[in-house]
């Protein structure tokens, strides 16, 4: 009987000492971090992976804010008083920061939804624990914050500066190129002509240093890291995901675009047209300029001919007057005569004596 009751009490006491021992040993993997509480006053703090200089800070920072609060670092097993102490575990890793789109106005009056995206980690347990204590509460922080500068940068900004990437376009210093719309109106006129070609009536816009949307973002980054240091946050970087036009808007601003666009390309194929037709007409008034050239000077070319071959008839008619009588006597039968006419003629004279001949005449 004595036997099993010291048995009892043995494993009684087994019992416990395991209870004590799993209550007060816990262990910290490499993503987490914590305070531990003794009746909600924090007695120590350990942190996760941080560089030296962090670290020095932290250090800097608790013994002039927590001067009776031991200091931990790192990841391991760690000690705990049973039910006296407890353990506040935060995590150590970089966090995300994802909401839905704001709207904001620009400097210039343009009504653009935002859709930006941070990230964050708990660089402070402790004062993260005194001043906001969760997470969800620190997401809720980190958006009135993150979206109240970024809506006090934006608004300094037009929306050339939201969109672009970068204050140093190649070759132009600190000047963007713009092409403007080509202005509409009845005629074709007020296009400018280049050698034939249709020529952009281009602009160039001033964009200042520090006015490119990596920039803004910077200095929105900096402003909010530095007021999420009073909560024991480390904000790494903030980031635009999209700014589009309001929903309400973008319907129409596509229309209008479309349409533009449709205005242009009429206008250039209008254009093509008009200069296609001035070389068609200027070919063909060419050809026949050649044309005319080409007849006079065969024209020409044949009224010298002609006053060659009269000259010599006449030199040749001139020297033998009977054989011209001749010739023309024929030639007048040739045009007065058919195939089966027949000539009646007197012997006396006429062209008779060119048909039967004398002793002395021309035969």
């Amino acid at each position: 009987m004595m036997r099993r009751i010291r048995q009892l009490v043995t494993a009684s006491l087994l019992l416990v000492a395991f209870l004590v021992l799993s209550g007060s040993l816990f262990v910290i993997s490499e993503t987490e971090q914590a305070v531990i509480l003794q009746f909600g006053r924090p007695v120590r703090v350990i942190v996760g992976d941080r560089t030296p200089e962090q670290m020095e800070e932290i250090e800097s920072w608790m013994e002039v804010n927590a001067p009776d609060v031991a200091v931990s670092h790192g990841p391991g097993l760690y000690f705990k008083v049973p039910l006296l102490q407890q353990v506040r575990v935060f995590d150590d890793r970089i966090m995300e920061y994802d909401d839905e789109p704001a709207d904001v106005v620009t400097m210039d009056k343009k009504h653009i939804q935002v859709d930006c995206y941070a990230r964050w980690r708990i660089i402070n347990p402790l004062l993260f624990l005194r001043s906001i204590q969760t997470e969800g509460a620190a997401r809720s922080r980190i958006d009135d914050i993150v979206y109240s500068v970024l809506r006090q940068e934006l608004g300094r900004s037009n929306l050339i500066h939201i969109v672009r990437s970068t204050n140093s376009p190649i070759g132009l210093g600190d000047y963007v190129r713009l092409v403007n719309s080509i202005s509409y109106s009845d005629t074709l006129g007020d296009l400018v002509m280049e050698e034939g070609e249709l020529s952009e009536d281009v602009s160039l816009v001033r964009v200042p240093e520090g006015q490119g949307r990596i920039a803004i973002m910077d200095r929105v980054a900096r402003t909010c890291r530095q007021m999420l240091l009073e909560y024991g946050i480390y904000l790494v970087d903030v980031r635009i995901k999209r700014a589009d036009l309001p929903a309400e808007n973008q319907q129409a601003v596509f229309a209008r675009m479309q349409a533009e666009r449709n205005r242009i390309s009429t206008r250039y194929r209008a254009e093509g047209r008009r200069v296609a037709a001035n070389i068609v007409a200027g070919t063909d008034l060419e050809v026949d300029s050649i044309l005319a050239g080409a007849t006079m000077t065969s024209l020409t070319i044949r009224g010298a001919a002609d006053s060659a071959a009269a000259a010599i008839y006449a030199s040749a008619y001139s020297s033998f007057p009977d054989f011209y009588r001749f010739q023309r006597s024929l030639e007048t039968m040739s045009e007065v005569m058919g195939a089966d006419d027949r000539i009646v003629t007197s012997t006396s004279g006429g062209i008779f004596q060119y048909l039967v001949g004398r002793p002395g005449d021309l035969r």
